[in-house]
């Protein structure tokens, strides 16, 4: 097997970027010279160990974070035929999640309320943010004990830590496309 020089580059390259640095500022905070840096970047010589971690402390990373594979796609579609089954919280309360369900960061889903159906008794609340969109119907969002009317349209923030539920309290069935930064 041999050693993942480009790779390893690549996201070197990457990190003193994102950092604002210049080679020559990477260089000078590593203790190395910049064309060291260059060849590094461009994955033309193998750094020794004590390069490396020299170079992740200035760029403020584990040095682990040059080997890391990448777990997840940058873009993952989800087909109308390929979304994931409908999680059912209660009896006519639905969740059908619109992204992937595991290892992101934000949980994009549709929420099915049906006619006089709430979502938590008591409350529920948790670390994160949300935000929704009503499709159809209306719903009720308590959030920290103030009551939010929603109606076709309209969409809604909060932090995810306040105590919170959505009641549909019309007469037809509400659908929002709802997104939050928690795991679900």
């Amino acid at each position: 097997m041999d050693f993942p020089k480009e790779e390893v580059g690549k996201r070197i390259r990457y990190l003193r970027k994102s950092l604002g640095f210049t080679a020559d500022d990477l260089a000078k905070k590593a203790g190395v010279s910049q064309s060291m840096i260059s060849q590094i970047e461009r994955g033309q010589v193998s750094p020794s160990l004590e390069t490396l971690w020299r170079m992740s402390y200035c760029l403020k990373v584990p040095v682990f974070t040059f080997f890391e594979e990448d777990e997840q796609e940058i873009v993952t579609v989800l087909r109308n035929n390929e979304q994931p089954e409908m999680k059912q919280l209660r009896p006519n309360v639905t969740y059908q999640h619109l992204s992937p369900p595991q290892g992101k960061q934000i949980n994009f889903f549709k929420l099915i309320l049906e006619p006089g159906e709430y979502t938590d008794n008591p409350l529920m609340f948790h670390t994160g943010e949300e935000c929704g969109y009503l499709l159809t119907g209306q719903i009720r969002v308590e959030v920290d004990g103030e009551v939010y009317e929603l109606f076709e349209g309209d969409s809604i923030y909060f932090n995810s830590n306040l105590p919170h539920r959505f009641e549909n309290a019309g007469s037809e069935t509400a659908t929002a496309i709802w997104a939050m930064t928690h795991p679900f």
